[in-house]
């Protein structure tokens, strides 16, 4: 099975129960719902309760931090703490391409939700959009190694990709690396160490050619690794394994439990 790591279901206008058939019927399971608004977060924990094979990411996205106060991260926790399938805390960050939060809000969420995961030892799922920079120097200070970081979507380039990996966080690639201008990313996919790979959908966003511009859904997470799969030059189901397990080891997830 394939795993999609990061997808938003809550904001997929399908019904939940065929858009999750569809992804089983792929061959993609598990599937990491992601909380961006406190009312979303409410439906991601009630989804990874009520489905199996799901579980939940709770956050406030950058875009959303404008008016973000220490009461709602107080409530933020209380929903990360309230189930055992909360397996991460984001997405968070920062996102400099959309003017719709202050860079000072957005840092100041980011600082938040880092120490939060590192109270709860969760993952910490970082979108990254336009501030590479600032992202990197957030992290260095608020991220001592002992919870697995995530950078969702990765959009940098090498120095960026050797930074990221020489502290040790995850890389998660989706649909944009099956564009077909997007050698770059093509070129990082292929030489990510494989014990720091990991795949995702962002759905309803993102789709994978031949899809693009087209809601996404997570069942199309196998476009995406049958990209990596090719550029990394190893059998489709050999890479299975691989982000089957890494998935896992990121989210503190038993595979065995569904």
């Amino acid at each position: 099975m394939i795993p999609d790591s990061h997808a938003h279901l809550d904001l997929i206008e399908e019904d939940v129960r065929d858009v999750l058939s569809a992804a089983a019927s792929a061959g993609v399971s598990p599937v990491i719902t992601v909380g961006i608004t406190i009312d979303s977060c409410l439906e991601a924990v009630r989804a990874a309760s009520e489905y199996p094979g799901v579980f939940a990411a709770v956050g406030i996205h950058p875009n959303d931090t404008a008016g973000a106060t220490p009461e709602m991260f107080d409530r933020l926790e209380d929903i990360a703490r309230s189930s055992e399938r909360v397996v991460a805390i984001g997405e968070t960050g920062l996102d400099y391409y959309r003017d719709r939060s202050p860079a000072d809000r957005q840092e100041w969420a980011l600082r938040r939700h880092a120490r939060l995961a590192g109270a709860l030892g969760r993952a910490l799922i970082v979108h990254d959009r336009q501030a590479h920079g600032d992202v990197m120097d957030v992290l260095a200070e608020e991220c001592a190694g002992d919870f697995p970081v995530i950078m969702h979507c990765f959009s940098g380039d090498e120095s960026l990709l050797s930074e990221c990996l020489s502290r040790g966080y995850y890389i998660s690639f989706a649909g944009p690396v099956t564009f077909k201008k997007n050698e770059e990313a093509r070129g990082l996919a292929a030489i990510v160490p494989p014990d720091r790979l990991l795949v995702e959908t962002d759905s309803p966003f993102l789709s994978p050619e031949p899809f693009r511009g087209k809601p996404n859904t997570p069942a199309r997470v196998r476009l995406v690794a049958e990209t990596l799969a090719r550029v990394r030059g190893v059998p489709l189901e050999e890479l299975e394994c691989v982000l089957a397990e890494n998935t896992a080891r990121a989210f503190g997830i038993d595979l065995t439990e569904g």
